[in-house]
């Protein structure tokens, strides 16, 4: 899968919070729960959170949460000695690339972040023109102690909402994603197919669906396309087609029945 980016802010927090005198700041509070809800998600569609390997459900830690002014693009992270990690996601949608960086179990937690920005988080902005690269005074940031949830279901499929416009798209994509070439008349003998879309939220880039096509049809077999938003609406590409490996299309179609939202006949 290629590195795409995030959209919306998540009010979905399920965490223990302790500010240490005061009261926390929306921000970060917004910051925690966007970082939360890309875990969830990335795990689900994607088969890993992208911070496995150091995440243990119910650990407490302090954290540097950071995330980038308003006017600045945008990005939102943390640091934490008690996962050895800065990790951050790039733009306004959720998404599946973690940009990381380890860090020493002594090294000051704001020195680790300084550290991360200047290495272009980790080497993924190394590319960039220093003129184009983000500072550290580019952020906010807040230290907050932490207990990590359950990586669960993301909170499009917990509030299974049907989206404005969803039912139209829908329709709109049973007229691109036949079990034949588009525009060619369904017209071999026992040919049918199922269209079954699954739930997406506001912040989700992809739009996951299962198209299943009997042997009959020219294009025969099961296949998951990721729709990617647009300008004007979900677009068919040809990268976000997937109909191998096998196991990559079976688990992706055990995801899309968990998080059905409504199926098409072909």
């Amino acid at each position: 899968m290629l590195t795409r980016t995030m959209r919306a802010l998540f009010a979905v927090l399920v965490l223990l919070l302790t500010a240490g005198g005061g009261v926390c700041d929306d921000s970060s509070e917004q910051a925690v729960a966007r970082l939360i809800e890309n875990w969830r998600w990335s795990s689900y569609w994607f088969g890993s959170s992208g911070v496995d390997d150091v995440y243990v459900s119910g650990k407490e830690i302090n954290a540097l949460v950071f995330w980038t002014k308003k006017d600045r693009r945008s990005k939102t992270g943390l640091c934490s000695s008690e996962l050895s990690l800065c990790v951050a996601y790039s733009g306004p949608y959720l998404d599946p690339h973690a940009e990381r960086m380890q860090i020493g179990p002594n090294t000051p937690i704001r020195d680790a972040f300084d550290s991360f920005v200047n290495s272009g988080f980790g080497g993924d902005e190394s590319y960039l023109p220093s003129s184009a690269r983000l500072r550290s005074a580019d952020f906010d940031s807040e230290e907050k102690l932490l207990t990590l949830p359950t990586i669960g279901e993301p909170s499009s499929i917990l509030k299974r909402a049907v989206p404005e416009g969803a039912s139209q798209e829908a329709q709109r994509m049973k007229r691109l994603l036949g079990c034949g070439p588009i525009g060619a008349r369904s017209g071999r003998s026992g040919c049918a197919g199922t269209l079954v879309f699954a739930f997406y939220g506001p912040a989700d880039p992809y739009w996951f669906v299962w198209r299943a096509c009997s042997t009959a049809c020219e294009f025969g077999g099961d296949a998951i396309e990721e729709l990617t938003r647009g300008d004007s609406g979900w677009e068919v590409t040809s990268r976000g087609f997937i109909d191998r490996p096998e196991a990559e299309v079976e688990r992706l179609k055990q995801q899309v029945r968990r998080a059905e939202m409504f199926r098409l006949q072909l």
